[in-house]
């Protein structure tokens, strides 16, 4: 589904058009350019009301908000590489995925 500006300030209840604009400017989101114009895609509508909250509830600077979101998108990759890796040592046959679990194991325990 993708929205226009006017279709996101409405989707987004506390998007101001002004907001938007800094939000842009900082690459909170970024909209893909159509025949419309601008249009902004389910991912935009989420990270601009995560945005909105954390303004609003923490008095957050878009430069702070930018960087914070920025944290949570690094987050996020890190989640689905780390089940990529949990999914290809499942494959793995049992003596495989034992080895993996006591080196893993062994070499958490001996950074501490």
């Amino acid at each position: 589904m993708t929205l226009t500006e006017k279709e996101l300030i409405e989707t987004v209840s506390r998007l101001t058009s002004d907001r938007l604009i800094e939000y842009l400017a900082a690459e909170i989101v970024i909209p893909e350019q159509s025949d419309q114009g601008l249009v902004y895609q389910n991912i935009d509508v989420a990270r601009l009301e995560l945005a909105c909250e954390l303004h609003e509830q923490y008095d957050m600077e878009t430069d702070a908000l930018s960087m914070m979101i920025s944290l949570i998108d690094q987050l996020h990759g890190l989640r689905a590489e780390l089940r990529e890796v949990l999914n290809a040592i499942e494959a793995q046959p049992e003596p495989v995925r034992q080895q993996l679990v006591n080196v893993i194991g062994t070499a958490r325990f001996r950074r501490r």
